[in-house]
This record gives C-alpha cells, structure tokens and sequence, in this order.
C-alpha cells in the first residue's frame, strides 16, 4: 500500500526528505502540509522537531511535538476527524513556535552534532525539519 503522504501535492512532496517511513518538511512548511492534508481528506496525526544531518544521521527533538490523538477523540465521524484534527495541528504548532526557539532546543540537545555544522560552514537551521504523519480513511479502516 503506498503511504497517505504520497496523496499531498507534488510540489509540498518536492520539498520534504523521506527517511525510512518518515517524512519531514522544512519548518515554515509545515502549515501547508496541515492543509494539503485537510484538502486530501486525511488527518493530521503530528510529528516532533528533527535535525536531519545530510550524513544520514537524524537528532529528534521528541519533546517538540504536536500530537492531535491526545485531543480529537477517534470516535468522531471520518470528516469531523479530519477538520478537527487539522485545527488542532496548527493551534498546537502555533503554540510550539511561540514556546520554544527551535534552534537552541536542536544545540542543546545536540550540541556536537550543530558544532559540527558550524565548523563545515553549513548553517544548522537548514537542517531543521518537522517530521510529519498522516492518515488516510483507507488505512484507519483496516486499523
């Protein structure tokens, strides 16, 4: 079965890193993933803050997260679920932007890993990305 994200807009796809099953955007694109998915009839389930180094290594920042399955009950009809969950994804995001400088939680968690950057001349805050998981009616069917 091809996972739900392949059903957001190829352009919003162009811009994301796949890394295993996980796929993750820049952080200002996250709002418009929230959307395509909404518009695609899917729920947002969340994701938590990464740094994903270009070595292939992944620093999650867990703790910066969005979870909408601890506020939007799964009992609610599939369309009710998908409005509802996408509100709450971008009230929570929103709430997460004004509460942590996303940056200094990816240094202080990761401190040799954003040195390291620094040192090569990359600029860590490229490679900042909000991993970012949804579900399609198909999948919560059979689930």
């Amino acid at each position: 079965m091809e996972p739900p994200e392949t059903k957001l807009p190829a352009g919003l796809l162009d811009r994301a890193t796949l890394r295993g099953n996980e796929w993750a955007w820049p952080i200002g694109d996250i709002p418009e993933v929230i959307e395509a998915a909404r518009q695609a009839n899917m729920i947002s389930i969340g994701g938590q803050l990464q740094l994903r180094l270009s070595s292939g290594a992944t620093c999650e920042c867990y703790w910066v997260e969005v979870d909408t399955f601890q506020s939007v009950s799964p009992d609610l009809h599939w369309n009710e679920r998908v409005e509802k969950t996408a509100a709450a994804a971008q009230s929570q995001f929103e709430d997460l932007q004004e509460r942590y400088d996303f940056m200094a939680e990816a240094k202080s968690a990761f401190p040799l890993q954003c040195e390291e950057l620094e040192a090569s001349g990359a600029d860590p805050t490229s490679e900042l990305c909000f991993v970012w998981y949804v579900e399609g009616k198909d999948a919560a069917q059979r689930g």
